[in-house]
C-alpha cells in the first residue's frame, strides 16, 4: 500500500509541531533587550563609592571630595602580600602634587582634609582580577 499525500502530512505533522516548538522555545529565551525588565529600570547604584565608603581597584582613580568641598584623586597603586598585607594608595590633592601612602590593613590617610581608614584589602596577582581596598571614613563626618 502507498502512503497518500494525506498519510504523508499527517506522519510528518508531529515532527513539525515539534520543531516549531523548539523555535519558539528558543526565541523565547533570546528575549529582545528593549523589553527586559532589568534593562529599563534605570542605571545601577554605583557600590563602589559613598560618603562613607570608596571600593579603590588598582590601577583606577577615583575622584573624592571632602567635607569642605575640596577635590583630590585617590589611586590604590600597589600592593604587598604576605602576614601583613598592605596596600599603597595614591593621593592627589586639587592643585598639588602625589602623595603615596603604604598602609597595612585599619591603617589611615588623609584625603583633602578627611581622614579615611582602610578596612578591607583584596589581593590578586591575576591581571584579570585587579587587587582592590575598600576605605572608610574614620572621622566620622559625612562629606
Amino acid at each position: 500500500m502507498t502512503p497518500t499525500p494525506v498519510r504523508r502530512a499527517v506522519r510528518a505533522l508531529p515532527s513539525a509541531l515539534l520543531a516549531a516548538a523548539v523555535a519558539l522555545g528558543a526565541a523565547s529565551c533570546a528575549g529582545d533587550a528593549e523589553t527586559d525588565t532589568a534593562s529599563v529600570e534605570g542605571p545601577a547604584p554605583d557600590l563602589g563609592q559613598n560618603q562613607e565608603r570608596v571600593r579603590l581597584t588598582e590601577g583606577t582613580s577615583v575622584n573624592m571630595e571632602s567635607a569642605s568641598g575640596t577635590m583630590a584623586a585617590v589611586q590604590m597603586t600597589g600592593h604587598r602580600a604576605g602576614d601583613d598585607p598592605q596596600v599603597t594608595i595614591s593621593v592627589v590633592p586639587e592643585g598639588g602634587e602625589a602623595v603615596e601612602h603604604d598602609l597595612p590593613l585599619g591603617g589611615e590617610l588623609d584625603v583633602a582634609g578627611d581622614r579615611w581608614r582602610v578596612s578591607e584589602i583584596g589581593l590578586s596577582d591575576t591581571p584579570s582580577q585587579p587587587s582592590s581596598t575598600t576605605l572608610t571614613r574614620a572621622d566620622g563626618e559625612q562629606g
